[in-house]
């Protein structure tokens, strides 16, 4: 008996913690659709990045825009805002 409940119970605790982890459902805005004030933040951070892709996720009940851009310097960046405009990440692109 025990050997027919173990994978039984590895499948059941798999499948619990996949579902915690697609919490984080990406989906691609819009420049247009990111609030102004989210913007602003992501310049302020990173001046003269010019931004090229957003994202917006949601996270334990908290919207996250998740912007991504490129400095004159060629650098890439991505940097990640609450609605609430906390920064939560920079991020340097390899």
């Amino acid at each position: 008996m025990n050997n027919l409940l173990r994978p039984v119970l590895i499948i059941c605790v798999s499948s619990l913690i996949l579902n915690a982890c697609a919490d984080k459902k990406d989906t691609d805005i819009p420049l247009s659709e990111v609030p102004s004030n989210i913007i602003s933040i992501a310049q302020n951070t990173l001046p003269g990045i010019a931004l090229d892709e957003a994202e917006k996720h949601e996270k334990k009940g908290v919207i996250i825009y998740e912007l991504e851009g490129k400095l004159i310097s060629g650098e890439e960046y991505e940097i990640e805002i609450t609605e609430s405009g906390t920064i939560i990440k920079v991020e340097l692109e390899d």
